[in-house]
């Protein structure tokens, strides 16, 4: 979006670029990228202009239609990500319109999740493409990551014995939800089980101190820090222990 080089003076211009512009960076909001009708966008950039640089004919828009749903949160933001072997990883494309539906790839392969956020666990060493497909009124909208994994086997037969994080029961839940996990080993580091929000806000922290080996369990009574009842919607939790670390979703309805 271009801004006249004070704060918060962009308006409503924008730059549509067809070659790298470093001296943009930093500098500019930058919204995204063209999916779709980039020959368009080609096709613009080399229309006759005067000594300026404006078009002799004007370049106009007869009519405009917004056919990507609109998202509020993109997660993570970062396209590549570098992850140790058995990472718990969540991937999401947050909207609040309806009749959205998602799929989701792992390296071309079709998974099995059809809601906005996509819980997977990576083993094999090297690069994985994870891709996203929102849908809606027949435009499809599609993100990709890029995850390397180290630490893991070059072979798709694996199996990790390592700490588990299991889904919260119930879920949906109201007014409370029992969060439960296994621990192989002792800790002498805390391990830390915490709640964040679809913004990646703590919302309560469940334990966080060494603990023995085997299942634990905490309950989720809704609240804040503050004992303060939180709003209807989707969570995180995320237990931490030690170089192990898992996320997983709650759905709370009121």
């Amino acid at each position: 979006m271009a801004n006249t080089g004070q704060p918060n003076s962009a308006g409503s211009q924008y730059f549509i670029t067809v070659e790298p512009t470093p001296w943009l960076n930093g500098g500019y909001a930058a919204f995204g990228h063209v999916t779709l009708g980039s020959d368009i966008v080609e096709e613009i950039s080399e229309v006759p202009t005067d000594a300026n640089d404006k078009p002799l004919v004007d370049v106009e828009i007869d009519s405009i239609r917004i056919m990507t749903p609109q998202f509020y949160g993109i997660i993570p933001e970062e396209d590549s990500l570098y992850v140790n072997a058995g990472d718990q990883l969540v991937f999401g494309m947050l909207t609040y319109e309806p009749d959205v539906t998602f799929a989701w790839f792992v390296d071309d392969e079709l998974q099995i999740e059809i809601s906005f956020i996509f819980n997977v666990s990576l083993t094999v060493n090297g690069w994985h493409e994870i891709t996203g497909v929102a849908s809606k009124n027949g435009y499809d909208y599609v993100k990709i990551w890029w995850v390397e994994i180290t630490g893991g086997t070059n072979s798709e037969n694996i199996i990790i014995t390592t700490n588990k994080l299991f889904q919260n029961s119930p879920n949906p839940f109201n007014p409370s939800t029992t969060i439960s996990f296994e621990l192989y080993t002792e800790t002498s580091e805390n391990t830390e089980l915490v709640i964040y929000n679809l913004k990646g806000q703590l919302i309560k922290t469940l334990v966080s101190e060494p603990l023995s080996a085997g299942r634990h369990s905490y309950v989720w009574n809704g609240t804040d820090e503050s004992g303060k009842k939180v709003s209807n919607g989707i969570y995180f939790y995320k237990l931490t222990s030690g170089d192990y670390s898992e996320t997983r979703k709650a759905l709370m309805l009121k």
